[in-house]
């Protein structure tokens, strides 16, 4: 299990090491916008190895689970698909900002920049699941 690190852990603000997407399998479990809403270290520290060890534990099960539906290749797409779609909405909650409340300049021009990535998002999530229509027999 990787050594929860400072930068990885919010409210710190990110850094290019919070999270390496080769190192993506260090960061199972939850995902960081909910992570984001456990600001006491040690809160947000025990849910990541919370996380980090139902993933280790599924991996060492895996043989007894029953088989997918599909392909692990196509079940792992839709997966990553679902967590496309759920940063689609998130970033489109992020863009709405600028136009329901009050934010600084910077924050304002972050969620107007929230509301292009969501669509840039969707439109990934768009052909992701084209692809997956596509080559379903």
């Amino acid at each position: 299990m990787p050594e929860l690190i400072e930068e990885s852990t919010p409210p710190t603000p990110p850094t290019p090491s919070t999270i390496d997407p080769a190192a993506w399998e260090d960061f199972q479990g939850f995902r960081e916008s909910f992570l984001a809403h456990f600001t006491r270290p040690e809160d947000n520290a025990a849910l990541r190895r919370l996380g980090q060890f139902l993933y280790e534990l599924i991996l060492e099960t895996a043989g007894t689970m029953p088989d997918p539906p599909e392909s692990a290749t196509r079940t792992e797409t839709r997966a990553a698909l679902a967590d496309l779609r759920h940063l689609e909405g998130f970033l489109g909650a992020i863009g709405a900002e600028h136009k329901d409340a009050s934010l600084s300049p910077d924050d304002a021009r972050l969620s107007e920049l929230a509301e292009v990535w969501s669509v840039d998002a969707g439109q990934l999530a768009d052909r992701i699941e084209a692809e997956l229509r596509g080559g379903e027999s």
